[in-house]
């Protein structure tokens, strides 16, 4: 028997015994308005934790109509919107792209001149903008990885007060450290990256992500219909 007829059989054991329970669920998301009088309200109908969800989508006047118009899974967004009789609902799956901000080249003599112990790096300034940092205690290993010349790119977090901010760093660890900027945890701006050049020289770079939103998929409802259908009950 193959190593690929061992592992298949296993993993979809694995699978099947982590969805043990009932994952089927009716949970009230909300509603919101699309037009005077006319909503659509979101129930969560699958529940099974990491392993996914699904949310249900209906139109509904809240008296006497109520008809189902789409889903969307954790990856998903859901839009609907009315055009005269007609409500168009699109599925989009959301994706970032990066862009560079800011570009430093330095080379390999010039990063020497300006590096300092680890010890002493958060007191420089940064490479991009300003360290508005103000403690150096209460700091938490916040990531790292190695580049190709053995070096690191390492994020620390620093708690001042009720704020946290990660300091970037490219360093060996010991006794060689470049503060390269300020990154505020959970936004899009100033991340950072580094790359070596066959000439010896360091590029340092700050990168901006923007989210980016595909319609995957689009039905039209004629909302004339819908309304004969009647107020149906949901999470069947």
């Amino acid at each position: 028997m193959t190593i690929r007829a061992l592992f298949l059989p296993a993993l979809a054991l694995f699978f099947s015994s982590c969805l043990t329970g009932d994952t089927k669920c009716c949970d009230p998301l909300g509603s919101y308005s699309i037009s005077k009088g006319l909503y659509v309200e979101e129930y969560r109908t699958f529940c099974a934790g990491v392993f996914g969800e699904l949310i249900e989508c209906y139109i509904t006047d809240s008296a006497t109509f109520r008809q189902k118009i789409g889903s969307y899974d954790e990856h998903e967004r859901f839009r609907a919107k009315l055009n005269g009789d007609k409500i168009e609902t699109y599925n989009l799956q959301s994706s970032s792209i990066s862009d560079t901000v800011e570009r430093k080249v330095l080379s390999r003599d010039d990063l020497w001149k300006c590096h300092h112990s680890d010890t002493t790096c958060l007191a420089t300034s940064p490479l991009f903008g300003k360290n508005t940092i103000q403690c150096d205690t209460n700091f938490y290993p916040a990531g790292s990885y190695k580049t190709d010349d053995g070096y690191f790119v390492a994020q620390v977090q620093y708690k001042c007060g009720n704020d946290y901010s990660n300091a970037f760093f490219y360093t060996d660890s010991l006794h060689f450290c470049i503060f390269i900027g300020v990154y505020i945890p959970g936004n899009l701006n100033n991340n950072y990256r580094v790359r070596r050049n066959n000439d010896g020289s360091f590029e340092f770079y700050n990168i901006t992500y923007r989210n980016k939103f595909d319609t995957v998929s689009a039905q039209t409802y004629l909302l004339s219909a819908l309304k004969k259908g009647g107020l149906i009950k949901v999470c069947k």
